[in-house]
């Protein structure tokens, strides 16, 4: 069994004529108030820029990179840190965003959201539930300074559900993120990786 994914893996990079690093400016948010507490479980939101303003190229199979400059729009998403035997799902029925600079003051349609995600087992003895919000999270951190993000969220904890408007504070960062560039995209990075541990790359 494990020759035979050896010999896979083997085939596979055989296949990638070649293979370049990605080094990146990031322009995110960062949390500047601490995860609330909901039902027991420690919740926090998470982003990650899809955009980039130079990034690489690709050419004949080659690929070639240069510094690329990652921005918003964002994926983004609920994280909420629980324990063993007591949380069941988190739940999320409504959201606001706000930002600072440019005034913006939108809620995220009902209609795409009031679904649940379950909390699962994770090393170190706790457990996770992620709740993917749907679609983009159109902002930038350089144009629409600081962001407020207000959620209508519900924890169901020992067959009981506790429901909450929690507030949480974006703050525009500056980071550093480098990685391999792969073929096609996430191969060569993620070799060996199980594709839960591919989503969990390059979020704040």
């Amino acid at each position: 069994m494990h020759g035979g994914r050896g010999a896979a893996s083997a085939g596979l990079l055989a296949l990638l004529p070649s293979c370049a690093s990605l080094h990146a400016d990031k322009h995110t948010y960062e949390a500047s108030s601490p995860a609330v507490e909901v039902g027991g479980a420690k919740i926090r939101m998470q982003v990650r820029p899809e955009g980039a303003d130079n990034a690489f190229s690709v050419s004949a199979m080659v690929v070639s990179t240069t510094v690329a400059t990652l921005d918003g729009p964002f994926r983004w998403r609920i994280e909420a840190t629980g324990e063993p035997g007591r949380q069941e799902k988190l739940i999320v029925r409504r959201i606001r965003t706000r930002t600072a600079v440019t005034k913006r003051d939108e809620w995220f349609p009902a209609s795409e959201l009031n679904r649940y995600a379950n909390f699962k087992p994770q090393d170190g003895g706790t457990t996770r539930a992620i709740y993917p919000i749907p679609g983009m999270l159109k902002v930038k951190p350089r144009e629409d300074g600081a962001l407020t993000v207000d959620v209508d969220l519900a924890v169901v904890a020992n067959g009981r559900e506790t429901r909450r408007m929690v507030r949480f504070r974006m703050d525009p960062a500056q980071g550093r993120r480098d990685e391999f560039v792969f073929i096609p995209a996430e191969i060569v990075e993620n070799i060996g990786k199980s594709p839960e541990e591919w989503e969990e790359s390059g979020w704040d």
